[in-house]
């Protein structure tokens, strides 16, 4: 059957052009542009007392399902009921003022503790960064906080640091009280996430100012500027000023104006300095040179004031810091700029859009994101919370219209794509671990894992522009850059693996060693198909095809590809042998999951 998976995937993704999804369902479908009926009554003609705009209303199934598609990083139908019946405004005001099930790091230190004993070697003491991801996973199918999952996973890859890719591969804990300043944060202010992100120890050690000195004339040292960079160029303002619709100013000669010079980051840099470890873990007296290592990672750097820069600085604006402050004086006022920068909302807003929604939003679009980060309800800037809201509940978002639109939409991460399978058919196992090492089964082949990015640009930049089909077309393509011939190859060679194999290996079995752990083949996941298997024998293939569809697709799967699929799931069924019910249901998620129709969310 292999030999036909390469005409089957070329068919699939050359409809693509063909076919247009068609939405009929306008109210109550979170489409409510434009849509405004009045009716009146015997007693009161009073029109505008009478007003029906659909907003507030419930979306049906698929709407439901393409919400919970840009919001969530998985959804299975009980999910997609709740979201149709308490409504998406709704949804979303419950997972933010939702308690937090558990801490990352307390997570991370309870995984990491079964980790120990399943291990069982009183020599082994090493917090890996495999740790991290049997958190990540564990978390995202045990609790139901799945917006601020989302919002997490999205923000580390803005404020990137990547242990796999550094000498913070073994730093666990460390690692894991960072994820909690993206995590516990997501709702919370971005001033206190820029703020936590800067003086966390291992952002300090991935992007060099921890144990960063002021300039040593007689020794030749000057500060490191690594982090004076991105905290601009990534992290707040980007490389040249915008608008409030994240569109570029120019000046008179209509030349890109940028937002900083080497000259800036230079000041900058001096800022970043006298900050370094503050408790080390042994209990000993802490000196500022000593090895990054020797601290407890989980606590704040401390200023060590020797150590810093006191002379007069200048930020990129003109404003001074005057000679002689303090360095938590001199960080906080260039915390308070950077946060303050007119450029920070439209940045800062628009990644968000490109992580949830669309790849290239409207101008309108970032200008109402950007304009909710500059102020809430209550005039608060930077509030995490209303931003999110604005990203998800935008009129660009929720109108069904949209689905039409050829630059809508973006193309599903990797690692989505199998947290999409996961959890749309509840994926078990027998010890109710989820200990899934993207690193070794997906990081090699489709190019991601949970914060593995190669660098700290992420996976992908947000200015990636496919060259023939994208950039021609003044768009971007963020997520296309990690797929190319080979990727593209094996995401359909480990989607068949996960369905026909196992869906991950579950390493919850010490390896022969005792040195770490490896595959249980006792322990292994299993999806629950049950509905999809009652759908099948009562209803037919083609209901099946539609519960799938509404699952993984979000009622998107064009007519054109559902015959595709139907002609050759029948075609199975006539000429193979042994071809049963969970053959049809494991080739119909599969030949989905390929299709242009799921890879592009709209």
């Amino acid at each position: 059957m292999k030999n036909l998976l390469p005409v089957i995937f070329f068919s699939l993704f050359t409809s693509y052009s063909i076919f247009a999804q068609i939405y009929t369902d306008f109210i109550g479908a979170g489409h409510d542009v434009g849509v405004k009926i009045t009716t009146s009554d015997e007693t009161n003609l009073d029109l505008n007392n009478h007003v029906l705009t659909g907003t507030g209303l419930v979306p049906d199934l698929e709407s439901a399902s393409r919400f919970l598609g840009q919001a969530t990083l998985g959804a299975d139908y009980n999910d997609i009921l709740e979201v149709s019946n308490a409504g998406i405004t709704q949804w979303i005001d419950n997972q933010i003022n939702a308690p937090i099930e558990s801490d990352f790091y307390d997570k991370f230190v309870e995984t990491y503790n079964e980790a120990l004993v399943i291990i069982d070697n009183p020599e082994f003491n090493f917090p890996r960064h495999e740790f991290m991801m049997y958190t990540f996973y564990q978390k995202l199918m045990d609790e139901n906080d799945a917006l601020r999952q989302k919002m997490a996973f999205a923000l580390s890859q803005i404020f990137v640091i990547s242990p796999p890719n550094s000498i913070l591969l073994g730093r666990g804990f460390g690692n894991s009280s960072y994820y909690d300043i993206l995590y516990k944060g997501s709702f919370g202010n971005f001033r206190d996430i820029l703020m936590n992100v800067t003086l966390h120890a291992n952002m300090g050690v991935y992007l060099s100012h921890f144990s960063n000195g002021k300039e040593d004339l007689g020794l030749g040292t000057s500060p490191d500027e690594n982090y004076a960079r991105e905290i601009m160029q990534l992290f707040t303002i980007g490389l040249y000023q915008l608008n409030n619709d994240g569109t570029p100013k120019t000046d008179e000669y209509g030349e890109l104006i940028p937002t900083y010079n080497i000259k800036d980051i230079q000041e900058m840099s001096r800022v970043f300095t006298g900050l370094a470890g503050d408790v080390r873990k042994d209990g000993l007296t802490p000196v500022f040179t000593h090895y990054f290592a020797t601290f407890d990672l989980t606590l704040p750097m401390r200023m060590w004031e020797e150590y810093h820069d006191v002379t007069e600085k200048t930020l990129p604006d003109g404003t001074v810091l005057s000679g002689g402050q303090t360095g938590m004086k001199d960080i906080n006022d260039v915390v308070d700029f950077l946060f303050n920068h007119p450029n920070t909302g439209p940045f800062i807003g628009k990644r968000l859009i490109q992580h949830f929604v669309t790849s290239n939003p409207s101008e309108d679009y970032v200008n109402r994101v950007a304009t909710a980060f500059n102020a809430n309800a209550d005039g608060v800037r930077g509030d995490m919370a209303t931003v999110i809201k604005a990203v998800l509940l935008d009129p660009e978002a929720r109108d069904c219209n949209a689905t039409n639109e050829i630059k809508t939409g973006r193309l599903k991460q990797p690692v989505e794509r199998m947290i999409n399978l996961y959890k749309a058919f509840n994926v078990q196992t027998p010890s109710g671990k989820f200990w899934f090492r993207d690193d070794l089964e997906l990081l090699p082949t489709v190019e991601q894992s949970f914060l593995g990015a190669p660098t700290v640009f992420n996976f992908f930049t947000p200015f990636y522009a496919e060259q023939e089909f994208v950039a021609v077309n003044d768009m971007v393509s963020p997520e296309f850059e990690i797929l190319n011939s080979t990727s593209g190859i094996h995401y359909i060679n480990v989607l068949e693996d996960a369905l026909k194999r196992r869906p991950f290996g579950n390493r919850t079995k010490p390896n022969s060693i005792n040195t770490g752990l490896t595959i249980n083949s006792t322990d292994q996941p299993y999806y629950n198909f049950s509905d999809e298997l009652t759908i099948y024998n009562t209803l037919g293939l083609s209901a099946l095809i539609d519960r799938i569809d509404l699952l993984l697709c979000h009622g998107q799967l064009t007519a054109g590809t559902k015959t595709i699929i139907t002609n050759t799931i029948n075609q199975f069924l006539s000429t193979v042998n042994n071809y049963d019910a969970q053959d049809v249901i494991n080739d119909v998620i599969y030949f989905i999951m390929i299709s242009p129709d799921y890879m592009i969310i709209k």
